[in-house]
């Protein structure tokens, strides 16, 4: 009996042992947000054509329509910002304040939740983007530069001042 316990420990253990997977080990980002920069519209008389130069906004409040907290609250100097999608639904609407004008953005899309990352870090729900429509306060128009949202750091929306 003896014999057999400490060929248990030895060989049966470690593999048991071994194989439970370790969450605290996944070493990749798991948090699914849109990327939105900030640029400004400015047309050239001489070229009679539009140039797109990055905005940094002064001051910028975000927030979700259905969440009770602000995403950004006062941020100074931003060049673009980060926002979570809804899991459960195919439209997520923002209201962001740059200065003192206020627009709402809102952003349609199609989730996949069985984007598979790993063992140790599991799924994730990522988006594709179908179509953001704003207010027009602040912003003059918009383009999506690129409709997948995963886990990486990619601008996926483009908000044009004028």
């Amino acid at each position: 009996m003896r014999v057999f316990k400490k060929i248990y420990i030895i060989f049966v253990l470690p593999v048991l042992l071994y194989s439970c997977a370790d969450t605290s080990a996944c070493r990749e980002e798991t948090e699914v947000n849109v990327q939105i920069n900030f640029y400004e519209r400015t047309y050239i008389t001489a070229t009679k054509k539009y140039a797109y130069n990055a905005l940094t906004v002064d001051s910028i409040w975000a927030k979700g329509l259905d969440l009770d907290s602000f995403l950004y609250k006062k941020k100074l100097d931003q060049e673009l910002i980060l926002v979570p999608l809804r899991k459960t639904e195919n439209q997520s609407d923002f209201t962001i304040r740059f200065n003192n004008t206020t627009d709402t953005v809102s952003i349609f899309y199609q989730n996949n939740d069985k984007f598979y990352l790993s063992l140790e870090c599991g799924c994730i729900v990522v988006h594709t983007i179908d179509e953001v429509l704003s207010t027009g306060h602040f912003i003059d128009s918009v383009a999506v530069i690129n409709r997948e949202v995963i886990n990486s750091n990619a601008e996926n929306i483009q908000l044009y001042h004028f």
